[in-house]
């Protein structure tokens, strides 16, 4: 029994989620966790995150009150962090992520005892992925604590390993696969970001657990309605984007920048568009190990019409995609990104934003089925062309691509998912307490 703050005792429902990213830090893998953290609190939980310092992804650790800790625990708006410092690695390269992953995991074994006092009597255990170790450290957790244990997969590993294609990626691959089927099998419940994730779990792992499709989704509330035209003033007044682009057609993509977010589609694109479209700009914005060749390639080729930003802060967010004409999804063509949709989708798809998806899968499924944008395929550089000017000279076109997206995004918030959620876990606790069926 743990006494609230009025001094009367009632019982306090704690959920343990476990994620090495949070926000501050930027990327899908922090606002995956944040709006877990805040469905878990919409179905009555006191949440308690277990995840690094923010470091992510330069791996350098800048803010004054973190310095010199090891260990720190925080408040931030509703969440309880217990935060642990992390090697000072950049997020760079798959060897220095699976070096970060396996840092964090053998830290939340180091620091347990102290982590299940913090969060006192656990009920729910929800490990999220990106590597299937989560689910190992989540089921030790939740053997300890008597928790029901919830296990989110929303990247596969080894199966990401894709771009290696070597003697080792193959060993990998197989000793892999061996260790995502016992990751699959330790959960008392399977949750995955798209119904082709569900499948694909299904269909080459079989679990004996339910697999529930969650979509990451997104809070409408953090972003406001604003105007495309003031958006860009008080950009452009904060020096954030130059003067030139305020009356540009903006071609947005926003997130990091790796092989995998094949970005590179769009520098091809500006360079195409360099002199015959001079009212077409590219505006990049993040970080990540693709960045510098992208830059020189802006710099030997002089492609005058793209901008490249860092990432900026999260408050600046909302100003930024509303700045845009359209928003740009690029993903590997990998089969198994079909299975994605990024979080940047649900970004721009609560600013009402016209999408251009280069992808295939389920994402292009949604793209083309609720005509919110227009997709293409990898390297298809003729083709995005076409699409950015068919957008640019057809204001009706995006016009109706915005009023599709309003409409859309009913089905993603996070008061629809936690709806969702919430029967779904109440129909899995009884199925582990009862052993019976509703």
């Amino acid at each position: 029994m743990i006494r609230s703050n009025s001094g009367r005792s009632s019982l306090i429902r704690i959920a343990l989620l476990i994620s090495m990213y949070f926000p501050p830090e930027p990327g899908g893998g922090a606002m995956t966790a944040f709006n877990r953290a805040s469905i878990l609190h919409k179905i009555g939980y006191s949440v308690f995150v277990l995840c690094g310092f923010p470091s992510y992804p330069a791996g350098k650790v800048s803010e004054e009150k973190y310095k010199g800790k090891f260990f720190y625990v925080e408040k931030i708006d509703k969440f309880t962090l217990i935060r642990l410092r992390l090697l000072p690695l950049a997020s760079k390269g798959y060897l220095r992520r699976f070096i970060l992953f396996i840092n964090f995991n053998l830290l939340t074994l180091l620091w347990m005892p102290k982590i299940l006092r913090i969060s006192a009597k656990t009920e729910i255990v929800y490990a999220l992925a990106p590597i299937m170790f989560s689910s190992l450290i989540g089921y030790f957790y939740s053997k300890i604590t008597r928790a029901f244990f919830i296990y989110e997969v929303s990247a596969f590993w080894p199966e990401e390993l894709v771009a290696l294609k070597n003697n080792v990626y193959f060993l990998l691959l197989f000793f892999g696969k061996i260790f995502a089927k016992i990751s699959y099998a330790l959960p008392d419940m399977l949750i995955v970001i798209s119904n082709f994730a569900a499948k694909y779990i299904a269909n080459n792992y079989h679990p004996k657990v339910q697999i529930y499709t969650m979509p990451i989704g997104v809070d409408p509330a953090r972003y406001p309605s604003r105007t495309k035209e003031s958006s860009r003033k008080e950009l452009i007044q904060k020096n954030i984007l130059p003067p030139e682009l305020e009356n540009k057609f903006i071609v947005l993509y926003a997130g990091v920048i790796t092989k995998v977010t094949k970005v590179i589609n769009l520098i091809y694109a500006a360079d195409k568009l360099k002199k015959s479209q001079n009212n077409i700009a590219f505006m990049i914005i993040g970080e990540g190990e693709e960045k510098e060749s992208i830059e020189q390639f802006k710099s030997d080729n002089m492609i005058n019409n793209l901008y490249l930003l860092p990432f900026q802060d999260a408050k600046l967010v909302p100003y930024i995609i509303s700045a845009a004409d359209v928003c740009v999804v690029p993903l590997s063509p990998e089969p198994i990104y079909e299975t994605t949709i990024p979080t940047k989708f649900f970004d721009y798809l609560a600013c009402n934003k016209p999408q251009i998806g280069i992808c295939g899968g389920e994402l292009e499924e949604l793209i083309n089925d609720n005509k919110i944008g227009l997709t293409v395929k990898d390297g298809e550089i003729d083709k995005l062309v076409d699409v950015l000017l068919s957008l640019s000279n057809s204001p009706s076109m995006v016009d109706s691509m915005i009023v599709n997206s309003r409409e859309l995004i009913s089905n993603f918030t996070l008061d629809r998912l936690s709806f969702n959620f919430k029967r779904a876990l109440k129909r899995e606790i009884l199925i582990r307490n009862t052993g019976i069926e509703k």
